[in-house]
C-alpha cells in the first residue's frame, strides 16, 4: 500500500514538474493625465530564443493596453472593455515606421502564421492588429466565446532586425481570461 502511494506521488510530482507553471498577466491600472481617463496595462515577459545583436538587450515583453468596463451585447452574450493596443517590445530596431514588419509566428507548435505588423516610431515595438491579438490568445481571429476552446499556451515569433539577423522570442502564455475580459476579447455568456 505504501509503495503504490509513493509511486502515485512520484507520478504526480513528475507530471507537475513537466508542465511549466506560467505566471499571470500582470495588471497595472493607470490614468491618462491629459484626458483624465483610466486604462489598464497587462504584460508578461518573454525570452529570447535567438537574441538581437545588441548585447545589452533586455527582456522582451508582450503588453496589452485597454479600457476595462462597459457592457456591450454581442452574439448571444456580452463583452466588457475595449482593446486600445497590443504590442511586443523586441529590444532591437526591426524596421521603419509606416512600412510594417514581416512577423512569423507559431502557436502551441502549430502551423506557421506569416503577417505584417505595424512598428513603433522608434522601430523597437511590434503592434498586433486586433484580429492577430484574438488569434495569439485563442488561435482564432474572432472574439473568444467563453467556455469554448482552450487558450494558447505558447507563442513563438520571429522578426528580422533592420539590416540584421532574425530575432526569435518565446512567450509562455498564462491564462488570458481576466485580461481578455477587460480588453473586450472575450464574449461572456448571458
Amino acid at each position: 500500500m505504501k509503495n503504490s502511494f509513493a509511486v502515485f506521488l512520484g507520478v504526480v510530482c513528475l507530471a507537475s514538474a513537466c508542465v511549466p507553471q506560467t505566471e499571470k498577466w500582470i495588471r497595472e491600472d493607470k490614468t491618462d493625465p491629459l484626458r483624465g481617463t483610466n486604462y489598464a496595462v497587462f504584460h508578461i515577459d518573454g525570452k529570447f530564443l535567438t537574441p538581437p545583436r545588441n548585447p545589452k538587450a533586455e527582456t522582451p515583453s508582450f503588453l496589452v493596453k485597454c479600457t476595462p468596463g462597459g457592457h456591450k451585447r454581442v452574439n448571444g452574450g456580452y463583452i466588457n472593455g475595449k482593446l486600445l493596443a497590443a504590442y511586443v517590445t523586441v529590444e532591437a530596431v526591426v524596421g521603419r515606421p509606416g512600412n510594417g514588419a514581416a512577423v512569423h509566428y507559431r502557436l502551441d507548435d502549430g502551423k506557421m502564421h506569416n503577417e505584417s505588423w505595424d512598428i513603433s516610431d522608434d522601430g523597437r515595438e511590434l503592434f498586433l492588429p486586433e484580429i492577430e491579438f484574438n488569434t495569439v490568445l485563442y488561435d482564432h481571429f474572432t472574439k473568444h466565446k467563453e467556455g469554448t476552446n482552450p487558450p494558447v499556451r505558447k507563442l513563438v515569433l520571429e522578426v528580422n532586425e533592420r539590416r540584421g539577423d532574425e530575432v526569435v522570442i518565446q512567450f509562455d502564455m498564462p491564462d488570458p481570461t481576466d485580461m481578455a475580459d477587460a480588453c473586450g476579447a472575450l464574449i461572456r455568456k448571458k
